[in-house]
Protein backbone atom coordinates (compact mmCIF):
# COMPACT_ATOMS: atom_id res chain seq x y z
CA UNK A 1 0.00 0.00 0.00
CA UNK A 2 0.94 3.46 -1.33
CA UNK A 3 1.05 5.69 1.86
CA UNK A 4 1.73 9.87 1.50
CA UNK A 5 2.35 12.16 4.37
CA UNK A 6 1.82 15.79 3.66
CA UNK A 7 2.36 17.89 6.69
CA UNK A 8 2.66 21.63 7.44
CA UNK A 9 4.36 22.46 10.48
CA UNK A 10 4.80 26.57 11.39
CA UNK A 11 7.45 25.83 14.86
CA UNK A 12 7.83 22.02 14.36
CA UNK A 13 5.83 19.84 16.00
CA UNK A 14 3.51 18.51 12.91
CA UNK A 15 7.24 17.66 11.39
CA UNK A 16 8.28 15.71 14.06
CA UNK A 17 4.92 13.82 14.42
CA UNK A 18 4.99 13.15 10.63
CA UNK A 19 8.54 11.61 10.97
CA UNK A 20 7.58 9.62 13.85
CA UNK A 21 4.69 8.19 11.75
CA UNK A 22 7.10 7.99 8.43
CA UNK A 23 9.61 5.79 10.94
CA UNK A 24 7.04 3.41 11.89
CA UNK A 25 4.97 3.22 8.49
CA UNK A 26 8.09 4.05 5.97
CA UNK A 27 5.48 6.67 4.28
CA UNK A 28 6.45 9.20 2.17
CA UNK A 29 6.63 12.58 3.66
CA UNK A 30 5.81 15.74 1.48
CA UNK A 31 6.30 19.44 3.31
CA UNK A 32 2.86 21.03 2.26
CA UNK A 33 4.83 24.14 1.15
CA UNK A 34 6.03 21.85 -1.92
CA UNK A 35 2.64 19.79 -2.17
CA UNK A 36 1.32 19.72 -5.88
CA UNK A 37 -1.37 16.99 -6.83
CA UNK A 38 1.62 15.32 -9.55
CA UNK A 39 3.44 14.57 -6.13
CA UNK A 40 -0.04 13.31 -4.59
CA UNK A 41 -1.49 11.50 -7.17
CA UNK A 42 -1.48 7.04 -7.91
CA UNK A 43 -0.96 6.51 -3.59
CA UNK A 44 -3.27 4.50 -1.96
CA UNK A 45 -3.62 7.01 1.20
CA UNK A 46 -3.07 10.46 1.67
CA UNK A 47 -2.73 11.74 5.36
CA UNK A 48 -2.15 15.06 6.45
CA UNK A 49 -1.15 16.26 9.27
CA UNK A 50 -1.35 20.31 10.78
CA UNK A 51 -1.52 22.77 13.45
CA UNK A 52 -4.37 23.90 15.16
CA UNK A 53 -4.16 27.56 14.85
CA UNK A 54 -7.03 29.57 15.65
CA UNK A 55 -9.73 26.32 16.15
CA UNK A 56 -8.90 25.27 12.59
CA UNK A 57 -6.57 22.46 11.37
CA UNK A 58 -4.21 24.80 8.94
CA UNK A 59 -4.59 23.96 5.40
CA UNK A 60 -7.42 21.40 5.24
CA UNK A 61 -8.63 23.10 2.43
CA UNK A 62 -5.76 22.49 0.53
CA UNK A 63 -5.28 18.95 1.86
CA UNK A 64 -8.99 17.86 0.65
CA UNK A 65 -7.89 18.93 -2.91
CA UNK A 66 -5.21 17.57 -2.76
CA UNK A 67 -6.79 14.63 -1.94
CA UNK A 68 -9.33 15.16 -4.32
CA UNK A 69 -7.12 14.95 -7.39
CA UNK A 70 -4.76 12.08 -5.93
CA UNK A 71 -7.20 8.99 -6.68
CA UNK A 72 -6.47 7.72 -3.15
CA UNK A 73 -9.12 5.64 -1.53
CA UNK A 74 -8.31 6.74 1.95
CA UNK A 75 -7.69 10.00 3.58
CA UNK A 76 -6.81 10.71 6.85
CA UNK A 77 -6.21 13.72 8.94
CA UNK A 78 -4.30 14.46 12.08
CA UNK A 79 -4.18 17.83 13.96
CA UNK A 80 -1.27 19.15 16.33
CA UNK A 81 -1.96 21.63 19.01
CA UNK A 82 -1.37 22.46 22.43
CA UNK A 83 -4.12 21.37 24.23
CA UNK A 84 -3.51 17.78 26.13
CA UNK A 85 -5.16 14.77 24.56
CA UNK A 86 -6.94 14.84 27.78
CA UNK A 87 -9.38 17.65 27.03
CA UNK A 88 -11.74 15.52 25.35
CA UNK A 89 -14.34 17.37 25.13
CA UNK A 90 -12.62 20.64 23.39
CA UNK A 91 -10.87 18.23 21.08
CA UNK A 92 -14.10 16.45 20.07
CA UNK A 93 -15.63 19.89 19.22
CA UNK A 94 -12.55 21.09 17.52
CA UNK A 95 -13.19 18.26 15.13
CA UNK A 96 -16.77 19.24 14.76
CA UNK A 97 -15.75 22.66 13.64
CA UNK A 98 -13.38 21.42 11.04
CA UNK A 99 -14.85 18.38 9.55
CA UNK A 100 -18.85 17.68 8.08
CA UNK A 101 -20.93 15.54 9.43
CA UNK A 102 -20.30 13.61 6.94
CA UNK A 103 -16.30 13.94 7.07
CA UNK A 104 -16.60 13.18 10.82
CA UNK A 105 -18.21 9.50 9.76
CA UNK A 106 -16.09 8.91 6.74
CA UNK A 107 -12.53 10.49 7.54
CA UNK A 108 -10.07 8.99 10.20
CA UNK A 109 -9.06 12.11 12.13
CA UNK A 110 -6.13 11.82 15.18
CA UNK A 111 -5.18 14.69 17.41
CA UNK A 112 -1.85 15.11 19.15
CA UNK A 113 -0.72 17.09 21.55
CA UNK A 114 1.88 19.07 21.43
CA UNK A 115 3.07 22.52 22.67
CA UNK A 116 3.58 26.10 22.04
CA UNK A 117 7.17 27.20 20.59
CA UNK A 118 6.98 31.11 20.76
CA UNK A 119 10.37 31.35 19.36
CA UNK A 120 9.04 30.18 16.29
CA UNK A 121 5.99 32.14 15.91
CA UNK A 122 5.44 35.27 13.77
CA UNK A 123 4.20 38.18 14.99
CA UNK A 124 0.71 37.77 14.09
CA UNK A 125 0.04 34.66 16.30
CA UNK A 126 2.47 35.35 19.17
CA UNK A 127 -0.25 38.08 19.49
CA UNK A 128 -2.96 36.74 19.13
CA UNK A 129 -1.85 33.83 21.79
CA UNK A 130 -0.38 36.60 24.20
CA UNK A 131 -3.83 38.16 23.82
CA UNK A 132 -6.23 35.10 24.42
CA UNK A 133 -4.01 34.11 27.45
CA UNK A 134 -4.90 37.72 28.72
CA UNK A 135 -8.57 37.48 28.23
CA UNK A 136 -8.49 33.96 30.03
CA UNK A 137 -6.41 35.26 32.77
CA UNK A 138 -9.05 37.92 33.31
CA UNK A 139 -12.01 35.07 33.89
CA UNK A 140 -13.29 35.65 36.83
CA UNK A 141 -14.29 31.81 37.73
CA UNK A 142 -12.64 29.09 35.95
CA UNK A 143 -12.93 25.66 35.38
CA UNK A 144 -9.62 23.64 35.87
CA UNK A 145 -9.45 22.94 32.66
CA UNK A 146 -9.48 26.92 31.39
CA UNK A 147 -6.93 27.16 34.70
CA UNK A 148 -4.70 24.91 33.02
CA UNK A 149 -5.14 26.65 29.34
CA UNK A 150 -4.37 29.93 30.82
CA UNK A 151 -0.91 28.62 32.62
CA UNK A 152 0.03 26.85 29.76
CA UNK A 153 -0.32 29.71 27.30
CA UNK A 154 1.88 31.87 28.93
CA UNK A 155 4.97 30.72 27.65
CA UNK A 156 6.21 27.88 25.25
CA UNK A 157 5.84 24.37 26.06
CA UNK A 158 6.23 20.54 24.13
CA UNK A 159 3.80 17.98 25.62
CA UNK A 160 4.66 16.35 22.41
CA UNK A 161 4.95 12.15 22.52
CA UNK A 162 5.75 9.75 20.34
CA UNK A 163 2.65 7.08 22.09
CA UNK A 164 0.45 9.61 20.65
CA UNK A 165 1.14 8.36 16.81
CA UNK A 166 -0.09 4.75 18.12
CA UNK A 167 -3.54 5.12 17.09
CA UNK A 168 -2.83 6.49 13.74
CA UNK A 169 -0.07 3.83 13.36
CA UNK A 170 -2.37 1.45 14.23
CA UNK A 171 -5.02 2.81 11.48
CA UNK A 172 -2.68 2.92 8.83
CA UNK A 173 -1.44 -0.97 9.84
CA UNK A 174 -4.92 -2.73 9.51
CA UNK A 175 -5.58 -0.96 6.05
Amino acid sequence: MKIKLVYKSKSGFTKQYAEWIAQETGCELIPEKAANISDVKGCDVLVYGSRMHAGRVDGLSQARKLFAGSGAKHFIVFATGGMPCSAVETVEEMWKNNLTAEELESIPHFYMQAGICYEKLGLVDKAMMKMAASMMAKQAEKNPMEAQIVKAVQGSYDISDKQYIVPLVGFLRGL
